[in-house]
């Protein structure tokens, strides 16, 4: 009777140990999910970012931010990182670059452009 309950309780033991140690794999997830300046959300197509400020007039555009100007809300994938970070302004008249890391150190560049559109009248 005691070895029954010996190879019970080893058997548990064994099971309940089993997953320690056991390493959680680095997520090799590199993406930008969504990409916003003050609350307008851009258009993301692979790795460029855009987005059409349409002119209401021949020298306005509607809800153009100005620049420079730093994202108001940047969505990666989980674990991933930003450089530069979020809070940096930047000037998206002209190409800016950001980088994501993964959590496995893997890397992806991003082109983000603010681009304006012709005024038809």
């Amino acid at each position: 009777m005691k070895t029954k309950y010996f190879v019970i309780v080893l058997l548990s033991a064994t099971v309940g140990f089993g997953g320690c140690g056991k390493k959680k794999e680095k997520s090799s997830e590199k993406a930008i999910l969504e990409f916003w300046v003050n609350n307008v959300q851009y258009t993301i197509s692979g790795t460029n970012i855009t987005y059409l400020y349409p002119k209401v007039s021949e020298n306005t555009w509607t809800g153009y931010p100005g620049m420079p100007v730093a994202p108001s809300k940047v969505v990666l994938s989980p674990g991933a990182t930003l450089d530069p970070p979020a809070t940096t302004p930047r000037d998206f008249e002209t190409a800016q670059t950001y980088t994501v890391t993964a959590e496995d150190g893997s890397k992806q560049t991003y082109r983000v452009q603010v681009q304006k559109t012709m005024y038809v009248d």
